[in-house]
């Protein structure tokens, strides 16, 4: 199947929130001072980064227009060994899930810059639940080389990938577990440590299982 008829919703999905964040950024200029905008936030949520109006409200648009480019054409440049149409739903979800975070992001900046009340709680929940919604496909996914663990020893043998990726869904949703709880319950000073170790831990664990399983692979 050629990558036209892959990723439908993928590619809709992210048109429309190209789409809704220009508009909503077209709307809110008006209303908003000419001045610095904050675009860069604590844990808290204060702010401590700053850009001029315009370019604050056009950043996330931009960017969202050049993820979605990359993401698109990438499967263009697959060599025939790692097709990544075999990963279709990894990819979807991981195409999504990141659209969908960066855009809720836009959402804050305009917010904050036009005085809304508003709680920075599910931005801190966005990094457990994209690590959940990916770990949760992941063992779906088949050797390639733009998405997954691409170690020398899962890229090599096709039985490695497979064992690495179906321990790596796990790991990341209890990673992402780790993440929500304490998004949920610990002070923010706290949080990017535990975004760090969990993120960082579930990385390591999954590195050395691939080279583990690699030479069990060698040994029988």
């Amino acid at each position: 199947m050629t990558p036209e008829a892959k990723w439908p919703a993928s590619k809709i999905f992210s048109l429309l929130m190209i789409a809704a964040t220009a508009g909503l950024s077209l709307w809110a200029r008006p209303q908003i001072t000419d001045g610095p905008v904050g675009t860069h936030f604590d844990l808290s949520g204060t702010a401590n980064g700053f850009m001029p109006r315009d370019q604050a409200l056009m950043v996330m648009p931009l960017t969202l227009a050049a993820i979605t480019l990359l993401l698109w054409v990438l499967p263009y440049m697959q060599p025939k060994t790692g097709k990544l149409e075999r990963s279709a739903s990894v990819y979807a979800v991981s195409w999504i899930g990141v659209v969908a975070l960066l855009a809720f992001g836009h959402l804050f900046i305009v917010g904050h810059a036009l005085a809304w009340t508003l709680s920075v709680q599910p931005l801190l929940l966005g990094p457990g639940l994209l690590f959940i919604l990916i770990g949760n496909v992941l063992p779906k996914a088949r050797r390639n080389y733009v998405m997954g663990v691409r170690t020398p020893w899962t890229l090599s043998d096709e039985r490695v990938w497979d064992r690495t990726h179906r321990l790596a869904g796990p790991v990341m949703m209890l990673a992402g577990v780790i993440m929500l709880g304490a998004a949920l319950i610990l002070p923010p000073v706290y949080l990017l440590w535990v975004f760090l170790i969990s993120g960082i831990g579930s990385a390591l664990i999954v590195l050395v299982a691939s080279y583990i399983y690699a030479r069990a692979l060698k040994l029988t």
